[in-house]
């Protein structure tokens, strides 16, 4: 069978369901699916010709698909219409995943109208809108960076099986730069999910873009086997300290001058550091790339 457009809508209960030229629910057309609209905020004085832009910001988006319910027989239809209005409940939070053979793309959804509705002899149609608060689809899995962790070099030789010599043998090493760079593959800035890891007594964690100067520290004494946890996405900020098992929200631990960091499209260099202890510091950076569809 030849690639074809699919459109599946997940709700948080993990219920699914699919809209193509192949599904029994039959979409004849998908609406919006890369329109962004920029909003332009401009001043203009007394004199002045034209107008001085000053701000711009994206729009949320809507999508829409139009289709019909491809089957004749009256008991199957009453089952799949009752299957797309147990799913599609309006108002409730969920996700689109686009798909085209390979090509797979992720955007979080609201059910904005859901109907069905007999217009033809033969056919059920029925007509779905999507409210996306955050317009821009992303890639199915993150990416991850170590920025500081430890390496692993334990091997089993083949085909003698172990053999550890008499001067010992390196089971992993420490990665010895502080600063790495962190890619973005979208065409926007995203936001990134940081996890500092403790491995014994570290004091005030911190990480720096290199490239801004920004920075993102927190005062705090970290133990051993701590995980903090700092999300500056969209919709998505907090930093959370998950000590002992128990997870606690530490919004108030940072330091003055705290930026919530964000990477732009290319390469951005990321530093961290610590006040005290810095080799007992494990960072990684996990982002999504974002782009149309």
């Amino acid at each position: 069978m030849s690639n074809i457009e699919k459109l599946t809508y997940i709700n948080p209960r993990g219920e699914s369901i699919a809209f193509s030229h192949a599904s029994v629910f039959f979409a004849e057309n998908f609406t919006e699916l890369n329109t962004v609209r920029n909003t332009i905020q401009a001043i203009s004085s007394a004199g002045q010709d034209g107008e001085t832009d000053i701000a711009s910001k994206r729009d949320s988006g809507d999508i829409g698909i139009s289709g019909g319910i491809n089957e004749t027989e009256p008991d199957k239809i009453r089952k799949y219409r009752r299957q797309f209005c147990r799913i599609l409940v309006p108002k409730q939070r969920g996700t689109l995943v686009y798909e085209y053979g390979d090509f797979k793309r992720i955007i979080d959804c609201r059910v904005q109208e859901a109907d069905v509705f007999k217009a033809r002899e033969i056919y059920t149609d029925f007509m779905v809108a999507f409210y996306c608060p955050y317009p821009f689809w992303r890639e199915e899995h993150e990416t991850r960076t170590d920025v500081a962790a430890w390496i692993g070099g334990f091997e089993f030789p083949e085909p003698d099986g172990l053999e550890i010599p008499e001067d010992g043998m390196e089971f992993g090493y420490r990665e010895p730069s502080l600063i790495v760079p962190v890619y973005n593959s979208g065409y926007i800035e995203t936001g990134m999910r940081i996890v500092f890891r403790a491995i014994g007594s570290v004091t005030n964690p911190s990480v720096l873009n290199v490239n801004t100067q920004q920075y993102m520290k927190l005062n705090m004494e970290m133990e051993a086997g701590d995980v903090i946890t700092v999300n500056t996405g969209f919709n998505k900020k907090g930093i959370t300290l998950t000590r002992s098992g128990v997870t606690s929200n530490i919004f108030r631990k940072r330091a003055a001058g705290w930026t919530w960091l964000q990477l732009a499209p290319g390469d951005t260099l990321i530093r961290y550091d610590a006040d005290a202890n810095i080799d007992n510091l494990e960072v990684t950076i996990y982002h999504d790339n974002f782009s149309g569809v």
